[in-house]
């Protein structure tokens, strides 16, 4: 089957991206940073620069910021690349079922001093003194990491390669950051983003051009979120969710919708006296009447020319608050077994064919600086490979056109609240000037 010729050209610059990145290893150059949309392929390139090292017979050291980066690398590294990896470890904190070919080492005296490819946390990379460096160090999910444990990291190797997406949730900081806002090099604030702000010469600087996972509307929608342009691999309408029995109803309207674009918004009336706050069980309810409905539909994800049978395991469900998510578990039935229901932060990473989300600002009347940073936003409206439904109470238009954002951030320094509420504007009317909002007075 010819492939589009859209596709070819992407396929071009994704070479020419990664041969760039290829050779910077080869020359053993100092400092790459790479920006990438959500279900790039990321990971394929990292592992595709690991590679690479390896054959020059390099010390590599890769860090995750979480174990179970960590342990998919591992997995992937034995996978996909066939290549011989040590899974580094807490003490004590020995794995079981790793793959073939993937050892475990928790003393740091352990590791190899020859050729090799390591694998750990940016915390255990942290906590550590190695008597001689490696040679590389690979960063998976680097915006995900603070400027404070970069540093912690430059002992580990003199080379670093940094690969994430920038428009995911920013790194989580336990204390109160203002006495830094104005520092040039702010503790709290993600690596790779002040290393491309100083644009030292030895940076090398590269974007992947194209997500994988997301349709082709899709990616129009979240782009906002971005500083660099990025398209997707699908072809404007090669993904849809197709119902083969007649959807009835406001929640078939939903379905129907979905046949004819990837997004859907979905409203409920805001109640006289306001919305409910952290947990609003009608609108939980509502979310899962949507996933309810669409598996009733016997409903079909088409993909890129290719068909299958929408099941409970290809669907998740996502709420910010806790409570919302265990009022949406509340309402699964068995027949709604194999449903996903997470919070966006353990979301990042992952991907279904359909996703049905509660949206962050729903029940927020008056939006604060951490209700408009939209990188919760973004991750939730990034996991589906087809269909996304984001639910909400119908306030939420009214509070972003009405809402005025206070500009507090400190002299000199960007307007981030004002930008959050400006790209959640922009979210959010974009679905009603498509009329892809869909009203709904009751489940």
């Amino acid at each position: 089957m010819k492939r589009p010729l859209h596709q070819i050209e992407i396929e071009n610059r994704v070479e020419e991206v990664s041969e760039r990145l290829l050779q910077h290893v080869r020359d053993e150059e100092r400092l790459a940073v790479v920006q990438a949309p959500p279900g790039s392929g990321k990971t394929h390139l990292l592992l595709r620069a690991v590679a690479e090292a390896y054959r020059r017979k390099q010390r590599i050291a890769i860090a995750t910021q979480t174990r179970s980066q960590a342990d998919d690398i591992c997995r992937r590294l034995a996978q996909d690349i066939k290549l011989p990896g040590i899974r580094f470890v807490a003490q004590g904190g020995l794995l079981a079922n790793l793959p073939p070919g993937i050892d475990a080492i928790s003393d740091q005296h352990d590791l190899p001093s020859t050729r090799c490819i390591v694998v750990g946390t940016t915390a255990k990379w942290g906590t550590i003194e190695l008597a001689s460096p490696f040679d590389v160090l690979f960063v998976e999910e680097a915006w995900q990491m603070k400027w404070a444990d970069f540093m912690l990291l430059s002992q580990v190797a003199p080379r670093f390669v940094l690969i994430g997406d920038p428009g995911q949730i920013p790194p989580v900081v336990a204390i109160d950051a203002a006495r830094w806002e104005t520092a040039p090099r702010g503790p709290h604030r993600p690596a790779p983003e002040l290393v491309l702000l100083e644009r030292r010469k030895e940076t090398l600087s590269l974007e992947l051009p194209a997500t994988r996972r997301l349709p082709s509307c899709t990616a129009d929608l979240i782009r906002p979120f971005y500083d660099f342009p990025f398209g997707s691999w699908a072809e404007p309408g090669a993904r849809s969710l197709v119902a083969t029995r007649k959807a009835r109803g406001g929640l078939g309207a939903v379905v129907n919708l979905l046949s004819a674009g990837s997004v859907v918004g979905v409203t409920l009336p805001t109640p006289n006296g306001g919305p409910p706050l952290e947990c609003d069980n009608e609108l939980a309810d509502a979310a899962v009447s949507v996933v309810r409905s669409i598996l009733e539909c016997q409903s079909e994800c088409r993909m890129d020319g290719k068909s299958m049978t929408l099941t409970p395991e290809r669907i998740g469900l996502c709420a910010t608050h806790h409570v919302m998510n265990a009022a949406m578990a509340l309402h699964l039935d068995r027949k709604l077994a194999g449903v996903a229901i997470d919070t966006p932060e353990r979301w990042q990473g992952l991907e279904r064919q359909v996703m049905v989300v509660v949206h962050p600002l729903s029940g927020v009347v008056r939006p604060s600086e951490f209700d408009l940073e939209t990188g919760r936003l973004c991750v939730m409206a990034s996991r589906h490979q087809v269909a996304l439904v984001v639910v909400s109470r119908d306030h939420l238009g009214q509070t972003l056109d009405e809402h005025l954002p206070v500009a507090g951030q400190a002299i000199g320094r960007p307007d981030v609240t004002g930008r959050g509420h400006r790209q959640n504007w922009v979210f959010w009317n974009t679905l009603r000037e498509q009329n892809r909002l869909i009203s709904l007075n009751g489940i």
